[in-house]
């Protein structure tokens, strides 16, 4: 993932980061979704984490 916002233009400490941030987010959004049983969490996620790319880009 860090190669593809560096790809996209992001600066290598803020693409590293970036990068931790999706997979830390989605990690935590993937076990809300389990234990809730609700595809929501994942969606609420996805939602920020792509208004948060999108002020990178």
């Amino acid at each position: 993932m860090r190669d593809k916002f560096r790809a996209a233009g992001i600066a290598a400490p803020d693409a590293d980061e970036l990068a931790l941030t999706v997979i830390n987010t989605l990690e935590g959004a993937e076990l809300s979704a389990q234990l809730r049983r609700s595809e929501k969490p994942l969606l609420v996620a996805g939602h920020h984490l792509e208004r948060l790319i999108r002020l990178y880009l």
